[in-house]
């Protein structure tokens, strides 16, 4: 292997990296990183290689809104789980989330009532069940709707559909 001055290596019997500095004859002379020269043969040492890995998704990383299916057009969906909600729950109190959760709800039933979408599904989690039956609470005092626990493939006792009643008027 020829090293050329500016090239990163590596050691090949020790931790670390450094950067050729001259090169003479079967001694290649390396810079390390608290910027002392050594003097290595080159069978010591290792070209520096780093690996294109790509996108890795984040657990936290927000994904990108797709299009609704076919079958669920005529229904809003909102997930309660605070982390699809706010970015990063440092610094609020439980009481504070929990109000931010029922928000929400709050705002994506009047949007379906706004648009005139039938149903609603809000996803709560199972859970202890504070959420649930602050939800549950809160949709008893709006009126003009129905609620029920999801069918099973929604989420059953994890979710609550709402349907939205359409006055004769």
């Amino acid at each position: 292997m020829e090293y050329s001055k500016g090239d990163k290596v590596r050691f090949k019997d020790a931790a670390g990296s450094a950067v050729v500095t001259r090169v003479e004859g079967a001694i290649v002379y390396v810079e390390d990183s608290f910027g002392f020269e050594h003097g290595y043969e080159v069978h010591e040492l290792l070209p520096y290689q780093t690996m294109e890995v790509g996108h890795i998704p984040v657990k936290d990383e927000k994904r990108r809104m797709v299009q609704p299916a076919a079958q669920q057009v005529d229904r809003l969906i909102i997930d309660l789980h605070s982390h699809e909600l706010i970015e990063s729950t440092s610094g609020w109190t439980k009481y504070e989330i929990l109000n931010h959760q029922l928000d929400k709800a709050r705002q994506t039933v009047n949007e379906a009532k706004r648009r005139k979408v039938a149903k609603v599904l809000i996803i709560h989690g199972k859970g202890s069940g504070r959420l649930k039956d602050e939800v549950h609470h809160m949709l008893s005092r709006m009126g003009g709707l129905n609620y029920y626990f999801a069918d099973f493939a929604d989420g059953g006792y994890g979710a609550t559909e709402v349907q939205i009643l359409v006055s004769k008027h």
